[in-house]
């Protein structure tokens, strides 16, 4: 268990740190110099048989980014106050900031009672009765002390103990998250990084990430509790060996990561409650000083559903960083006012991924309401269940701290259609793409009863026909022709059983298209079929263009007409030479292969370029895409 102090300067935590554990954690020259802590001190000892460690923070009102950063939601927190001086401010904040950062257990000792006499040791305590019972320590045991006499030493070590044996055990869920306070050198070993670990396990020859920075690392030797250990857990309070880095690339409020939740954040949207005694408004884009475990970012206050925030409000704002942090959902933000003099409020984590269009949008606000729920399958039902853009799911995950492994289970669990758009896998729920998918056969099929001789509808026109999100129409439909619920010709959608009805002059005209097409291996140009079946050559052009619908001929160019077979074929046979020629085939190969001549080989190829099936690169091509971006039935 660790236990953080927290109380006014002078108040005597660094003294009661050494009379309960025998360490001085004043380090620094300036600290013993002056008489007052500045930085973070560690120290630990054995308690009751538990391992206790103690982090004993500033209490002097310029060291307050150092206080918060000793802080940690699952430690524990000794609140020292002074008999002579009772509750003062900086015993106030630092209460505020333990509440702030999720500390829900806290002991009180009552220091420097030598000093004072009974009936004042009797107000004091009444004072932190008050303090205790309004910010919902009310349980809290407090214990009168004085380091001079020794007077109440041993009855506050045997609370501590028994704070420890009943400390709860911290869940190891969510990827391996360590804030980094301090790094140093040690001759012999290397790096050395301090921390609490907020989440999940770490084992000898781990790899890690530092974030936001981004430098890969691997895990030399572990100390818990200033013991050598193979593992550390959240709420263990850890030293990390570490290599791959150097001292200069590695500072206090960086954090050590399992890689794959690597994400370093510009933004945050917070549930931020105000302070009760914040003097003053919190306007939009007020500046600030956003506080997250160790580190530290100055940014601006965004509102997003109320008007200015007064004392004691609570809404949802969103933070926007100059410097990246790397924040997850449910972890603690706490705000000072610009000149860093006052603690604004704070609150847990809710998203982390900037806004795609109006921050302010009811749509997105709506889902920020969804992430509220701590618990990440109730969270996700809900999204999937207000939204039909879908749910991006990597987004999801980084910011929930989960495994790849657990992100897949938790998907199992939800009645989903998978989809992948831009890059990103994007979860919706299954009812609403099944109700979609039918939505879009009943237009098509509609389609086909009004116009039985079109070859069916483009993208764009069933955009304007189809009642679904337009981003994800084309997923939509590629599920549907997959389920051969319909399918694709010349880059027409139908029914799958539909073929398209020509007048009957029309069909005749096109079956003597096919019939010369298929006559030789080298089709003929439209000027010499029209020589064979009669016709002018623009009458044959607006003709093959019209049967190229019905995905029976293709176009290639216009004086150029195949049947969809021979286009096939020629992809194949394109395939076969990207094989053989990885670094791409020229005119004269293809030409060769396919036994066609130079010029329609040059036209077949400028067809594969236009729709993105080749490319070329100087004098030779390669395949870049899919037979399928040829659109031919």
């Amino acid at each position: 268990m660790i236990i953080t102090l927290a109380g006014h300067v002078d108040h005597g935590k660094t003294s009661l740190v050494k009379a309960l554990t025998g360490v001085d954690t004043d380090r620094l020259e300036e600290e013993k110099r002056r008489g007052l802590t500045i930085d973070l001190g560690f120290a630990y000892t054995n308690l009751d048989g538990q391992r206790v460690g103690f982090v004993d923070v500033p209490g002097h009102h310029r060291f307050v980014h150092n206080m918060v950063a000793g802080v940690a939601a699952h430690q524990l927190g000794l609140i020292v106050v002074a008999a002579d001086d009772g509750v003062m401010p900086q015993t106030l904040e630092h209460v505020q900031i333990l509440k702030l950062i999720g500390v829900e257990r806290a002991l009180f000792a009552l220091t420097k009672i030598d000093r004072c006499e009974a009936e004042r040791i009797e107000v004091v305590r009444a004072d932190l009765v008050k303090l205790a019972q309004k910010h919902d320590f009310g349980n809290a045991q407090i214990i009168e002390t004085s380091v001079v006499s020794g007077a109440g030493i041993d009855t506050l070590r045997d609370a501590l103990g028994k704070a420890a044996r009943e400390h709860p055990n911290i869940q190891t869920e969510g990827a391996f998250r360590l804030a980094i306070d301090r790094a140093f050198l040690i001759r012999g070993s290397g790096l050395v990084v301090t921390g609490t670990v907020h989440s999940g396990t770490v084992h000898l020859g781990d790899e890690l990430r530092v974030a936001p920075a981004g430098h890969n690392v691997r895990v030399r030797s572990l100390h818990v509790q200033d013991a050598e250990s193979d593992q550390a857990q959240p709420g263990d309070r850890c030293a990390v060996n570490i290599t791959g880095i150097e001292r200069k690339d590695v500072e206090r409020g960086q954090w050590l990561v399992t890689p794959e939740v690597f994400a370093p954040a510009r933004s945050a949207v917070v549930q931020l409650s105000v302070l009760d005694d914040f003097p003053r408004t919190v306007k939009h884009w007020l500046p600030v000083h956003a506080y997250h475990a160790t580190g530290h970012a100055a940014g601006h206050v965004a509102l997003l559903e109320s008007p200015p925030l007064r004392a004691s409000d609570s809404a949802l704002v969103e933070l926007e960083f100059e410097t990246a942090l790397h924040p997850k959902y449910g972890d603690r933000i706490v705000l000072r006012d610009h000149a860093r003099e006052r603690t604004i409020g704070g609150g847990p984590v809710i998203e982390t991924a900037p806004a795609r269009t109006g921050r302010r949008k009811p749509v997105r606000l709506r889902q920020l309401h969804d992430q509220l729920k701590s618990n990440p399958r109730d969270a996700l039902a809900a999204l999937l269940s207000s939204t039909d853009q879908g749910v991006d799911l990597e987004g999801f995950r980084l910011l929930r701290n989960l495994s790849q492994a657990s992100m897949d289970e938790l998907v199992a669990t939800q009645d989903v259609a998978r989809v992948e758009r831009g890059g990103r896998n994007f979860a919706f729920a299954g009812q609403s793409w099944r109700a979609w998918q039918d939505h879009v056969v009943e237009r098509i099929e509609a389609y086909h009863k009004t116009a039985a001789h079109s070859p069916g509808l483009t993208t764009e026109q069933l955009h304007k026909v189809a009642d679904v999100p337009g981003t994800i129409l084309p997923q939509l439909l590629e599920g549907l022709e997959a389920e051969s619920r319909v399918q694709q010709s010349g880059g027409y959608y139908q029914a799958a059983s539909f073929q398209a009805r020509l007048p009957e002059a029309e069909e005749r005209q096109l079956r003597q298209f096919e019939q010369v097409l298929a006559e030789g291996d080298q089709p003929p140009s439209l000027g010499d079929m029209a020589k064979r079946i009669g016709g002018n050559l623009r009458s044959l052009q607006s003709a093959a263009r019209a049967f190229a619908r019905s995905g029976r001929i293709v176009v290639v160019s216009d004086t150029r007409i195949f049947l969809p077979q021979q286009i096939r074929g020629y992809a194949s046979i394109a395939e076969q030479l990207q094989a053989d020629h990885p670094d791409g085939f020229s005119v004269r190969q293809f030409r060769d292969a396919t036994g066609i001549g130079r010029n329609l080989a040059i036209e077949v190829l400028e067809y594969f370029d236009a729709r993105g099936y080749t490319r070329r690169y100087d004098d030779k091509r390669r395949i870049v895409g899919a037979q399928s971006s040829l659109k031919i039935a």
